[in-house]
């Protein structure tokens, strides 16, 4: 008999839009380590880590421009090793720092641009840069970083993409050009056949839009999982007065301290710890931001800091 289990996971990844298989790089100071994840049509996934986790390394692996060590990364089914040319005619790509000739106007620049794809829709272009308010005649170093930002992700999907990869798209922005930007990528998805993953250390905007998120750290995969499954599973337990008779030991708890009034810890199991703990407690849900931080240890972005 076939286990149901497995044989989904092969259909799934059959049916993948991405799949990173056992990415290794090594650098003098830091590692990729054996990182593995997978994308399917109709998600978007929110890459999380703070800067120096591994986050562009793993995207501009994907994109060809660093070779990994090891590991194998399918795209469409496909390899960039042989089928390079196919692939990047249906992935839409904005790097951290999107390069742009800062002499050529928007036009030129989009002229340019549309030679390379088979695929161009001159009119979802021309809405976008009505909607974004950018001008055809403006030179690129003449737009704002938000403008940049924005026209850098029209180009991105001008030739109507499968796979979005966009590396810290959010970053440095003012809360109103972020949320222009994740409207994007909503709007984006409403081809069910495509998908999007997006790194970012501002796990607010991960929170809003992401279906599926996976946190890196230090270069190895946290976790990569379905997102309200995610935060439905954890949650942050407090049990108190006489009732309190929680340990340290205690097997659905982690991260278990004693206080004044009983203890605190963090369950990944809740519907199980519900089940087991009859006596005084509460439970509280956890943002993202605060998983994030219980998981790696490390406290990301989650304020509108950075201005356009």
């Amino acid at each position: 008999m076939i286990n149901n289990q497995w044989h989904t996971k092969i259909n799934n990844e059959q049916s993948s839009l991405l799949q990173v298989r056992g990415l290794s790089k090594l650098y003098k100071d830091f590692q990729l380590k054996n990182v593995n994840f997978m994308l399917e049509p109709g998600m978007i996934m929110g890459f999380m880590g703070r800067n120096g986790a591994g986050k562009s390394t793993t995207i501009q692996s994907i994109m060809d421009l660093i070779k990994p060590d090891e590991g194998d990364i399918q795209i469409l089914g496909m390899s960039m090793a042989d089928d390079e040319v196919t692939i990047k005619d249906q992935v839409g790509y904005v790097s951290d720092t999107p390069i742009l000739n800062g002499s050529w106007t928007v036009d030129h620049t989009l002229n340019f641009v549309r030679h390379f794809y088979t695929n161009w829709d001159e009119q979802m272009v021309t809405n976008y840069l009505h909607r974004f308010g950018i001008s055809r005649t403006k030179k690129i170093r003449e737009l704002s970083k938000g403008m940049k930002v924005k026209f850098a992700l029209v180009l991105a999907i001008s030739h109507q993409p499968k796979l979005l990869l966009l590396d810290e798209p959010t970053s440095g922005l003012d809360p109103v050009v972020r949320e222009e930007v994740l409207e994007l990528l909503l709007d984006f998805l409403q081809d069910e056949e495509c998908g999007v993953l997006f790194s970012s250390h501002i796990t607010s905007d991960v929170e809003k839009i992401a279906d599926i998120v996976t946190f890196i750290d230090d270069g190895k995969i946290i976790i990569s999982e379905d997102k309200e499954s995610l935060l439905d599973r954890y949650r942050r337990i407090v049990m108190y007065g006489e009732n309190a008779t929680v340990t340290a030991e205690h097997p659905y708890l982690f991260e278990v301290k004693q206080t004044k009034g009983g203890y605190i810890g963090y369950t990944d199991n809740f519907s199980e710890f519900q089940k087991r703990n009859s006596g005084k407690w509460d439970a509280e849900r956890l943002t993202l931001e605060e998983l994030f931080v219980l998981l790696t240890g490390h406290k990301e972005e989650s304020t509108d800091a950075h201005a356009d």
